[in-house]
């Protein structure tokens, strides 16, 4: 048709123009453009613009020193595929979404929403949370509370009753034997889990028998008590103040009667920042957990903790952890995570588990603890402090295999080389010190997709002499434990009438038996003292 003149991306097309060149023309505001060196007659537009449908529209005449005026509006070729936002005035459709064809030429599928102020069907449920049951012997809870006492292999009896779609009612019955035979009933309630902002509050009663009963001081004719009492009561709350801070908080208390009262309280803050999408600050006051990040044993297994039982002075204590942090955690890309924490930690009553015949060691009456069927004693070694620095690295490969390495420095219970002569008349106690160490931890975890079977292997290095945990609360965080253990999980072919997930657990630690430091004595035979003693367990569980 001749000439073409681009106007603002339309094309002017020509019948009667004085050239074959092509002009691009860059409308005002308003779209008003003006070409020179045209000859009066018929023309025809040609609107195009990005992401716009164009135009061609004939039979526009141009005159000599006169304006043509059209009006064209370009279709988005994006139309089908956005969403059409109804007007105010449109009624419920009684369903949040729909598909609506059209029959017109630009037929196409468009995906309309209902407006916001329109109402939900009352007769649907929200969905809720399933019941779960689980019966067991297990070996030991998870090492989650970083100063629990280990229950040894027990029985588990759980049940997990959904009130409501925001709510649950967890109870747990459980008895355990590892030298101190115990027996315990828990029960937990959860609400505000469909909001995010969980709350728990739980209550737990322990019955504990001692095999050799609790020693009495001299002079005391009395039966050495045989049993004890423990009431566990923790409330936790986490809250979302912000899109990107998250406030934890909450108060435990530890009740013992063993013939004298002892309660301990710890209250528990935290508070997450996440800076952006892969970092995430945290600041945090006691060693409790959220509540929201736990599966269904690991509550069973937080449940069924309870604090080291010791003496001194013929009197009963129990072990506490004052922990105090600060943390950043970043993810590195490629399924890896990096870690860094300062910490403070303050240790009442520390725990040193003890072997040999500690009866005729001087200056130990009344403080320790036998443990018969463990064939040991735990001795209450004192207050200590400890300040360090944790860095941890996490990888994950694929969805079958996760790798930990974890570097801690801090302070530990150890000998103390000029305090070696108090030991060898009896003053134990006065031998040791916390002194400066360090532990570096690895961990694997891989699973057999063929025989969907867990192996969990660990090794945590601390340097010899040292008989407590450089960092407990990063330990059983991570799931780390002294020395090398070992955790293997087979999932069991489900049998017909009962539809229930069976798997078999062996649990090894300290497999080669490492960690045991002399304590030597002037014609006796030393006694042994570590941060963890060689044990093996088998179990299994069944969750339906």
């Amino acid at each position: 048709m001749g000439a073409a003149v681009m106007v603002i991306g339309p094309t002017l097309l020509s019948s009667n123009a004085v050239s074959d060149e092509i002009e691009r023309v860059i409308t005002d505001a308003r779209g008003r453009f003006a070409v020179e060196h045209l000859v009066p007659g018929w023309y025809s537009l040609r609107v195009t613009a990005p992401t716009l449908v164009p135009i061609l529209r004939k039979g526009i005449r141009v005159e000599a020193g006169e304006t043509a005026s059209e009006t064209f509006i370009l279709t988005d070729i994006f139309a089908p595929l956005r969403f059409q936002i109804p007007s105010h005035s449109v009624t419920s459709w009684g369903e949040d979404w729909k598909w609506v064809l059209r029959t017109s030429p630009a037929t196409r599928p468009i995906l309309r929403y209902q407006d916001a102020v329109a109402q939900a069907d009352p007769e649907v449920k929200p969905p809720g949370t399933a019941s779960q049951k689980l019966i067991g012997m297990l070996p030991g809870s998870a090492r989650r509370d970083p100063l629990a006492e280990d229950p040894g292999l027990g029985s588990v009896l759980a049940y997990l009753r959904p009130l409501s779609a925001d709510s649950d009612l967890l109870v747990v019955g459980s008895m355990a034997a590892n030298g101190v035979q115990s027996s315990m009933v828990a029960t937990a309630l959860r609400r505000n889990l469909i909001k995010g902002d969980p709350q728990e509050l739980s209550l737990v009663v322990h019955q504990m028998n001692f095999t050799d009963g609790v020693p009495l001081p001299p002079g005391n004719s009395a039966d050495p008590l045989g049993h004890a009492q423990g009431i566990v009561a923790t409330y936790t709350q986490t809250h979302h103040v912000t899109a990107r801070i998250t406030v934890t908080a909450g108060m435990e208390v530890n009740y013992l009667n063993a013939g004298h009262d002892v309660m301990t309280t710890q209250p528990r803050v935290r508070m997450d920042y996440k800076v952006d999408r892969g970092t995430e600050l945290g600041v945090q006051y006691g060693s409790g957990r959220s509540t929201g990040s736990q599966t269904f044993l690991e509550r069973v297994g937080m449940l069924n903790a309870f604090p080291r039982v010791t003496l001194r002075n013929y009197h009963p204590e129990l072990e506490q952890l004052n922990h105090a942090e600060v943390s950043v955690r970043r993810r590195l890309g490629n399924g890896s995570r990096l870690e860094l924490a300062a910490y403070h930690d303050a240790v009442h009553n520390a725990v040193v588990w003890g072997a040999g015949n500690f009866t005729n060691a001087p200056g130990l009456e009344g403080n320790f603890l036998p443990n018969a069927l463990a064939d040991g004693v735990s001795l209450n070694a004192g207050n200590y402090q400890s300040m360090g620095f944790r860095a941890v690295y996490r990888r994950t490969f694929g969805n079958n295999v996760e790798t930990l390495v974890a570097y801690s420095t801090g302070s530990a219970l150890m000998p103390y080389a000029l305090a070696m002569r108090a030991a060898q008349e009896g003053q134990f106690q006065n031998a040791l010190r916390a002194a400066r160490s360090n532990s570096i931890a690895g961990r694997v975890s891989a699973r057999i997709p063929v025989t969907r079977t867990q192996i969990i292997t660990s090794y945590e290095w601390i340097p010899y002499g040292r008989v407590t945990a450089v960092d407990p609360y990063g330990q059983a965080n991570l799931d780390l434990q002294p020395y090398l253990g070992v955790q293997i999980r087979q999932p069991l072919p489900t049998i017909a009438f009962l539809p229930a997930h069976i798997e078999a657990l062996a649990d090894f630690r300290n497999l080669i038996d490492e960690g045991n430091v002399p304590m030597p004595r002037s014609g006796e035979k030393p006694l042994f003292l570590s941060s963890s003693y060689r044990c093996f367990r088998g179990g299994f569980s069944v969750q339906f």
